[in-house]
């Protein structure tokens, strides 16, 4: 709790300087910032030009009293906490307080185990989001590092497909940005796309890597890594749903894909963006069997399928991004991809 207590900011309002000046050193022991005022005007004026997590203040004070003070507040910032500290024993202000709905409750002369209580309950819920906050964090960070680590060992197995999964997480990453994809989405779509291939860990690499065009059979084995990729996923408890993107990023918009021909908005999101990002990396980059076909290529290819194979929202965006950055919409990689997936 007092860890918690460093990460607060306070403003801190009373018009009897002693009590001001002995009180703001004690909080400033306690706290990670203290601001002063005299009166409810000066408090509501600091308030609007910072940023507090909670408000501590007298009642009755010339110019502004600490209940108007606090009404403009809560007006200005609902659910603001607020802690009255003060002598005023009126029913009156009481009354007031409790309709304004007032956090905690001190009397003078001030006790600051009270204070200091007061001030947690009045901040609790916040110290409950913090550490809901550190703990999604940590858990976010463990399965993103586990997601780098599986795309690593996706591409070290096959040189020629090295760093195009990360290239497509950027490009995919860019579309979903435009979108304006969820917070929960845009993480989904970019670790989705980190693993995507994933599934070829199943498929022999001599298939990856083949200086020919394949042949049906060895084509229907490589169509095998979306359903091969999710089955390897599954048991990980992501909060986002992985196994299904993976399963899903070959599906097409006219159901014309695999493994489950979907179409349309029966595909998730995050697998039809990937599927436009993919192709773009897929016809832009180098091929065992091909030389790269370019970008202006990969522009026809989702355009002309606009609405066919490819969700015409994310060709619409992917083809802006194109235009307006061509290669650099993989530059943020951290190397340069040559190649492409089948």
């Amino acid at each position: 709790m007092e860890a918690f207590l460093k990460t607060l900011s306070v403003l801190y309002v009373e018009d009897e300087d002693m009590v001001r000046e002995e009180v703001s050193r004690f909080l400033r022991r306690r706290f990670a910032r203290v601001d002063e005022a005299k009166n409810g005007a000066e408090g509501l004026e600091l308030f609007e030009k910072n940023v507090y997590d909670i408000v501590i203040t007298d009642i009755k004070m010339p110019v502004m009293d600490g209940l108007s003070m606090a009404e403009r507040i809560r007006n200005l910032r609902d659910g603001m906490p607020i802690v009255i500290v003060t002598a005023f024993t009126d029913t009156d202000y009481f009354i007031k307080a409790i309709e304004l709905g007032v956090d905690g409750y001190v009397k003078k002369p001030i006790d600051t185990e009270q204070l200091i209580a007061q001030t947690l309950k009045a901040t609790y819920s916040r110290f409950q989001d913090v550490q809901l906050a550190k703990a999604k964090n940590a858990t976010i960070k463990a399965l993103t590092q586990i997601v780098g680590a599986l795309s690593r060992a996706i591409e070290q197995r096959d040189p020629y497909t090295n760093g195009h999964q990360h290239r497509v997480s950027i490009f995919a990453e860019s579309i979903g940005r435009l979108m304006g994809l969820s917070d929960e989405q845009f993480t989904s779509v970019r670790l989705s796309a980190l693993i995507h291939d994933i599934g070829k860990l199943s498929v022999p690499v001599e298939l990856l890597v083949m200086p020919r065009p394949l042949t049906e059979l060895e084509y229907s084995l490589i169509k095998t890594h979306p359903v091969n990729g999710s089955d390897i996923i599954t048991g990980i408890e992501f909060p986002w749903p992985i196994d299904e993107t993976i399963r899903q990023h070959h599906e097409r918009y006219d159901g014309s894909g695999y493994p489950n021909g979907l179409q349309g908005e029966e595909i998730r999101i995050e697998a039809r963006i990937i599927a436009v990002a993919d192709v773009v990396e897929a016809m832009s980059s180098h091929r065992p069997y091909r030389p790269s076909l370019g970008l202006d290529k990969a522009l026809e290819e989702i355009t002309r399928n606009r609405g066919i194979l490819y969700d015409p929202a994310v060709v619409d965006v992917a083809v802006k991004l194109i235009r307006e950055k061509g290669e650099k919409i993989f530059e943020e990689a951290a190397f340069t991809s040559r190649s492409s997936g089948r």
